[in-house]
């Protein structure tokens, strides 16, 4: 068990098991994101909406649901920091968010039509929305700072590991039940998220023990204060001068002196950047699979020819994502001992000149092995920024508004969700394709889109590491 803080101060040094154990839901809310959000939300949008719409229906939901996730997290942000239970002042809300959310995602994999889902899909992402930013906010309250190479490393071994076994869940999808898709995610990929969501979660909140723990407030309210129950065993205090509670949390958020955090404020736009080109990937990685790439020939190299080939084809994307999670490991276990070394500063930019590097090869192949070796080279560098980034993030946000700093930090990975779909596929794809469709025929058009796309990719990693030359680093590596 995690030792407990005295009088707010964190422990001397954590173990590597008790570093695991504190950050175990990262693998259970990675293995349900993964598959959801690649998968299951597409396959069920296209099973309710005419095909002409489908984009639309596709778009609405996914923006609509990150301005959810952003309400609820800078809400949810402010409250852990004022909470107080006998459980601690984060794992009320980690339990009750991640025990609604799984209720929501019953909701979510029965829907029965387009606007059932939508609403699931809302829910999903504001019940398990209440326990990431409570739970993310672990870190900075309990691992010492000399520790936050570590803890990111760990951080990061759980959110790859999620990542690649939900994708893993995704191939045995397309092998298992490739006539019938959405019957096998009833009856295989619902009972895995219940059992992983809930066996994480319970991991964590096992794992660590909040009870005895003697802290200062975290914010200094001026005046009376109020206090109110905000969950069974948990209240939160709030200035009683506020006009209401909502205001309290408005104004929490204005006097966040983000000027007087310059560091953070640049690492943040300079990670808005990174996640720009990681959304634009993700959102057209299948049909970059499908269009760009020569499916036929790998999956023969593999033995499987023939005119049931086809039923495969829907292996090619997540086999790229695997190797691509697979080199993400391998950058996340690389990231703590050269950030200790080098300094955070140095493997996020590293890793970013890495992964710009490997995507030129991607925007040339037509071949799925030189688009399955680059991506894996692509997915180290990629690796080696999460783990380095966020533990920089720990380092640099004060831990007296460590939940409040947490919201807002989520943001910038948020905002990329709405926004780079639009850059990428109104402003990219549908304008290259446009221009060129007539003279290169709807394939060789929709080709050079994505190639457009991967392109716009090397901006924002050059951008972004030209944003952290205005980021100080506290303790430099050795």
């Amino acid at each position: 068990m995690v030792p407990v803080p005295e009088n707010g101060n964190p422990p001397a040094k954590l173990t590597s098991g008790q570093l695991l154990r504190m950050s175990a839901l990262w693998f259970g809310l990675q293995f349900f994101w993964t598959s959801a959000l690649l998968i299951v939300l597409p396959g069920k949008v296209r099973e309710f909406v005419p095909i002409e719409h489908l984009g639309g229906y596709l778009s609405l939901i996914k923006g609509v649901g990150a301005f959810v996730v952003i309400a609820v997290q800078l809400t949810i942000g402010f409250i852990s920091d004022h909470a107080w239970s006998k459980l601690g002042p984060r794992r009320p809300f980690i339990i009750y968010g991640t025990v609604s959310g799984c209720a929501a995602v019953v909701f979510f994999m029965l829907a029965p039509s387009y606007w059932w889902l939508f609403a699931a899909y809302m829910l999903i992402e504001a019940t398990l929305n209440v326990a990431s930013v409570p739970f993310q906010s672990l870190l900075p309250d309990l691992v010492p700072e000399k520790q936050h190479s570590r803890a990111g490393s760990t951080m990061g071994l759980l959110h790859l590991t999620g990542n690649l076994t939900g994708l893993f869940s995704l191939l045995a999808m397309v092998i298992l039940f490739r006539d019938d898709t959405l019957s096998g995610y009833k009856q295989f990929l619902l009972p895995a998220y219940l059992i992983l969501l809930i066996g994480t979660m319970l991991i964590v909140v096992l794992g660590i023990d909040e009870k005895g723990w003697r802290r200062e407030a975290r914010k200094k309210i001026g005046g009376a204060v109020r206090a109110i129950k905000i969950l069974p065993g948990t209240i939160v205090k709030f200035a009683a001068d506020s006009p209401s509670f909502f205001m309290t949390i408005v104004n929490e958020y204005r006097r966040i002196n983000l000027r007087g955090h310059p560091d953070i404020l640049w690492l943040m736009l300079s990670r808005f950047t990174v996640f720009l080109g990681y959304h634009s990937f993700l959102t057209f990685v299948k049909y970059y699979a499908d269009i760009n790439l020569d499916r036929d020939k790998w999956l023969a190299s593999i033995g499987i020819a023939g005119e049931g080939a086809s039923a495969y084809y829907g292996l090619v994307a997540p086999a790229m994502l695997v190797f691509f999670i697979l080199g993400g490991l391998a950058g996340n276990f690389a990231s703590a001992p050269l950030s200790e070394r080098f300094g955070k500063k140095s493997v996020i930019a590293g890793g970013l000149i890495v992964a710009g590097v490997m995507d030129i090869p991607l925007i040339f192949t037509g071949d799925v092995w030189v688009a399955i070796v680059s991506g894996t080279v692509l997915g180290a560098g990629w690796g080696a920024f999460l783990a380095a980034d966020w533990a920089f993030a720990c380092t640099l946000m004060p831990k007296s508004q460590a939940g409040s700093f947490m919201g807002i930090w989520d943001v910038s990975t948020l905002l990329p969700q709405i926004v780079a779909p639009i850059v990428a596929g109104g402003l990219i794809r549908d304008f290259v394709f446009r221009m060129n469709v007539e003279r290169l025929g709807e394939h060789s058009a929709e080709a050079l889109a994505h190639q457009w796309i991967l392109a716009s990719l090397l901006v924002y990693f050059a951008v972004s590491i030209w944003l952290l030359k205005y980021v100080r680093e506290p303790r430099r590596g050795r």
